[in-house]
């Protein structure tokens, strides 16, 4: 009986310790059902899209200077309207000093409302050029001369940008999003216009805009400051496809059609501010996007 007694405190123990551990949201980054997977060669070759550029920031809400690089990738999107695709991505444990979010339990000032933090953030941080320091970002992950990284510097977004305008993409996007009950339904059709020898990956990112909560950020006199109502926009929620996109497997020859569509079910988001952001890449180690196009969700 006296063993039977100290096993039973041992395990009221073990219970009661795990209890106060903090346990982290879980967070589901793993591609959903792929509902509809099919690719055919079509006669008819549709004329090329203009190219359309992904900007991906990497921020934190306890990272002051980061408000300026949202701002200046408004300013590329307002400047090229219907060519820019922004996805703002929280990165779950890699720089926590400045994306954790504030919690007067822990001695901040303020409260967030949210976790924008992501696992399937901090996998693509981290596949495309981790760095110590925000804001960071990078221009269809391209790796560009004189840079070590394809993550640069905001201030270099602009001319970048403008270089990658000027290409041509092989590949169209057609792509529609809509609600279904607690559902999100994405169907993508990528047809080749030219021909292509890489690898290609089908990424899809869902987003969401305009949620109000804190954000550190810098006065005019540079002077630190809490703004309690910031507009998030853009913030990678998920991604429906894998972290690094989804294989398209064929020859990529002109009038090669791949139509995929996904059934991703919905978080705790406003599914009035949701929008999909769509984009073809190469392999882990190339990199690039070659073609990205967002859509709202309907």
């Amino acid at each position: 009986m006296k063993k039977l007694n100290i096993l039973s405190f041992l395990l009221v123990s073990i219970l009661v310790l795990s209890s106060c551990e903090e346990i982290p949201p879980y967070i589901n980054y793993e591609p959903e059902a792929i509902v509809e997977d099919t690719t055919y060669v079509s006669n008819e070759i549709p004329t090329a899209q203009p190219r359309q550029v992904l900007i991906e920031e990497i921020t934190g809400v306890r990272c002051p200077n980061c408000p300026a690089a949202q701002a200046e990738a408004k300013i590329i999107s307002e400047n090229n309207p219907g060519r820019i695709n922004i996805l703002t991505i929280h990165p779950l444990n890699k720089v926590n000093a400045l994306t954790s979010p504030f919690d007067a339990n822990r001695g901040d000032k303020y409260t967030s409302k949210y976790d924008f933090r992501t696992l399937a953030g901090a996998l693509i941080f981290e596949m495309v050029g981790i760095s110590n320091s925000l804001p960071i970002g990078n221009i269809n992950r391209m790796k560009f001369d004189g840079e070590i990284s394809a993550n640069i510097e905001y201030q270099k977004w602009s001319a970048f940008t403008n270089s990658e305008l000027s290409k041509p993409t092989p590949l169209n996007l057609d792509v529609t999003a809509k609600n279904i009950g607690e559902d999100i339904e994405i169907r993508v059709k990528v047809t080749y216009t030219a021909a292509v020898v890489d690898s290609n990956y089908l990424s899809v990112a869902i987003i969401e805009n305009d949620l109000k909560d804190v954000q550190e950020s810098r006065d005019n006199m540079g002077v630190t400051i809490y703004e309690k109502e910031y507009k998030h926009s853009h913030v990678l929620r998920a991604m429906a496809s894998n972290f690094f996109g989804d294989p398209l497997k064929a020859d990529y020859v002109p009038g090669r059609v791949f139509i995929k569509t996904y059934r991703y079910k919905r978080g705790d988001w406003n599914p009035a501010n949701l929008d999909v952001i769509v984009f073809v890449n190469k392999d882990v180690t190339k990199k690039e996007v070659i073609h990205s196009k967002t859509v709202k969700v309907q």
